[in-house]
């Protein structure tokens, strides 16, 4: 997609991985029409007649359409060296890269997959192949193929020689698109280890990172797996069930608790943010499970008046952290200059909170209105940010998951 990131988060630890990518209405023409060679590099070809005499020369002026962000030239010069027969293996290697590169260029995420299959298929052995498929997988990303993307990272954290930062890059992109699966195990272990990649850097200072981005997004979807179990867990009679979920999810609200803490610590501030809401959001949905647990039957009118106003003495700590949370997220946030739409939610939800705390003598006898929103409901909206629909290759989350755990700053364009 294209960038929606303040400045300080554009860092990136893979050489290519600086030019976001993402599906949508292309700029700067159309390209050339499908054919032959469109299959073997997603780029344009000529007769046969017109093949150029100076494939050095072409393959430079492909190459400084691209660098002067003549997207759609560079498609069409790059696909004429890729479909030429007198093309040695290093020009259509080159012309590959570049065409690949264009189509990202022009928001044409399936035809620059395509591309990067062409190159790997080809050059999978090449000294770039991790960038390749690290590109790859990002536009599988955009496209909402979940499984294909977390294949492409993968490959990329395994393959040799690759420094810490990157490592950890490829890891947290990968847990990220596990987690879109909901293969929340899968994605908690892949989460884990890249926060295991951190610590071992850290502790033998092996590398300096010029950004701590993917780090507190590896901590932050490790959150957001125990936050999503902890909303699975619902509170239901009879009593001895009740007290068991009950517990079960105050464990898993201390788990969340900790990772969102986790991710605070990793000192990006756009995920400092994002965590910082959503810990807010923890507790709002706590409130708001016990409020709304089922009441035995046999409490009359006034019994249930009595039950309520106990209630919400004992869990009214519970607001107050939730308040505590959200203001200390938007003093920390003015504090240093940062806005983004995880501060204008703060905000909103904080005004919310302070609001529903004031009820009158006609919400005695009932819990007050739901600090944390009406349940989640599935629905057609996709979130702000994302190019494609979810779930391609998975089962679609639901709105209110993808509104709380898919920031619209997406993690996809650092």
């Amino acid at each position: 997609m294209a960038s929606m990131v303040p400045s300080h988060a554009r860092a990136t630890t893979l050489l290519l991985f600086a030019v976001a990518v993402a599906c949508g209405p292309r700029r700067g023409g159309a390209t050339a029409a499908p054919s032959d060679a469109d299959d073997r590099g997603g780029g344009a070809t000529v007769d046969a007649d017109d093949a150029p005499r100076d494939l050095a020369g072409l393959l430079r002026e492909a190459e400084d359409a691209l660098q002067q962000e003549r997207a759609a030239e560079a498609v069409a010069l790059f696909g004429r060296v890729v479909g030429e027969a007198a093309a040695t293996q290093e020009q259509r290697r080159r012309a590959l890269l570049g065409l690949a590169q264009a189509h990202e260029d022009l928001r044409d995420c399936a035809a620059a997959v395509r591309t990067w299959d062409a190159y790997l298929d080809r050059h999978g052995r090449a000294e770039d192949a991790a960038i390749a498929y690290a590109r790859r997988g990002a536009c599988e990303a955009e496209l909402g193929r979940w499984e294909a993307s977390a294949r492409s990272f993968e490959a990329v954290a395994v393959a040799p020689g690759q420094l810490p930062s990157t490592r950890i890059e490829a890891l947290a992109r990968q847990g990220y698109a596990l987690f879109n699966l909901d293969r929340f195990d899968d994605a908690d272990r892949v989460l884990t280890h890249a926060d295991e990649v951190f610590v071992q850097a850290e502790r033998d200072a092996s590398e300096r990172f010029s950004t701590y981005y993917f780090v507190g997004m590896a901590r932050f979807y490790r959150a957001a797996i125990l936050h999503r179990r902890f909303r699975e867990v619902t509170i239901e009679l009879p009593e001895k069930v009740m007290a068991a979920r009950f517990k079960q999810k105050l464990e898993l609200l201390v788990a969340a608790q900790d990772a969102y803490n986790a991710t605070i610590k990793a000192k990006h501030m756009f995920w400092v943010s994002a965590a910082g809401f959503q810990l807010g959001t923890l507790f709002s949905e706590f409130y708001d499970a016990l409020m709304y647990a089922p009441v035995p039957a046999w409490l009359d009118a006034r019994h249930k008046q009595i039950y309520y106003d106990e209630l919400k003495k004992q869990i009214r700590p519970i607001v107050d952290k939730a308040i505590w949370v959200f203001e200390k997220n938007l003093e920390t946030a003015r504090r240093l200059g940062y806005e983004s739409e995880f501060t204008a939610q703060t905000e909103a939800k904080l005004s919310h909170l302070q609001a529903a705390l004031h009820g009158d003598d006609a919400d005695l006898g009932k819990p007050l209105a739901r600090l944390a929103g009406e349940p989640a409901t599935a629905g057609p909206e996709r979130p702000t940010g994302t190019s494609a629909p979810q779930g391609e290759d998975g089962p679609a989350p639901r709105a209110a998951d993808r509104k709380l755990f898919v920031p619209p700053m997406t993690p996809l364009s650092p």
